[in-house]
């Protein structure tokens, strides 16, 4: 008894490679990103170097408010004061990121570059001075590699490993028995599934490979593990191996359990042949 597959039309339904698109807009994102840190924390790192080791209580600089927020040993503060300069006060701002262990509150000083009152910063600022710029090269260098690493990955050449598969889509299919010849993990995602069409016996001619989520088996026809089920159309020039959830092409959930139940009863024992009667009896 053949597998009872619809007489329709089948599309296929594998998976199409990730769109270079998203790799493209993730490298955006990183960018922006690494810019942002980088105009965050680049002019405040730059003035800092000046004052560093050169440092005097502020005398023309008042607080306005101040907040540090942390992510386990990450840390963020804003500093806001005002500056009183040549042609009135101007309101500035300092924000710094830097790793430490620290809970609790915090003080702050505002300090200027000794003998320049146009040069302000704050004590958190400079203490934290070396580690501001590990964290702020830390975090460009992570977001630009990644962007650049993902931009490498949307002007690549990608092969679709279904496209001869995605070929057959929207055909009338027929049912193929094949000969299991192999297995192995493409990453820690997918499967690759080593296939060749069964010829009254051993496995000959042309061999396929479909590539499943991990986890995903071949719809088996056996115990062992050794055939499966896979459709193609009129032309035979590639064989689509179907998966256990019968998934890979467009059949309704009665179709799927005709299918399900084909299997089943090909693999009930057959019923014991009724005893001849006894002479005589």
């Amino acid at each position: 008894m053949n597998p009872p597959l619809p007489n329709r039309p089948l599309k296929v339904m594998l998976p199409k490679p990730p769109s270079r698109i998203g790799a493209f807009f993730l490298f955006l994102g990183a960018m922006v990103l690494a810019g942002g840190i980088a105009w965050l924390s680049v002019p405040g790192l730059v003035r800092d170097a000046a004052i560093l080791g050169n440092a005097e209580p502020a005398t023309q600089a008042r607080f306005v408010s101040g907040r540090c927020k942390s992510k386990l040993v990450l840390h963020f503060c804003d500093i806001t004061y005002n500056r009183r300069g040549p042609q009135g006060t101007v309101r500035e701002e300092s924000h710094v990121g830097f790793f430490e262990l620290h809970v609790g509150s915090r003080s702050v000083s505002l300090l200027q570059k000794r003998g320049d009152p146009s040069l302000v910063t704050s004590d958190i600022a400079l203490d934290h001075y070396w580690n501001r710029v590990v964290t702020a090269g830390l975090f460009i260098l992570l977001f630009g590699g990644g962007g650049l690493v993902a931009l490498g990955q949307a002007l690549r050449p990608r092969r679709d490993p279904h496209a001869p598969f995605r070929a057959l889509s929207g055909r009338l299919m027929g049912p193929v028995l094949v000969d299991m010849t192999g297995s192995e993990a493409t990453d820690k995602a997918s499967w690759s599934w080593h296939y060749a069409p069964r010829s009254a016996g051993p496995a000959l001619g042309q061999g396929f490979t479909l590539t499943l989520p991990a986890g995903a088996y071949p719809f088996m026809l056996d115990r062992d593990g050794r055939t499966a089920l896979a459709v193609t159309d009129a032309a035979g020039h590639a064989i689509l191996l179907l998966d256990e959830a019968l998934s890979v092409i467009d059949l309704t959930d009665g179709e799927r359990g005709a299918l399900f139940g084909w299997r089943q009863a090909m693999w009930a024992p057959r019923a014991a042949e009724p005893a001849l009667a006894t002479a005589g009896g």
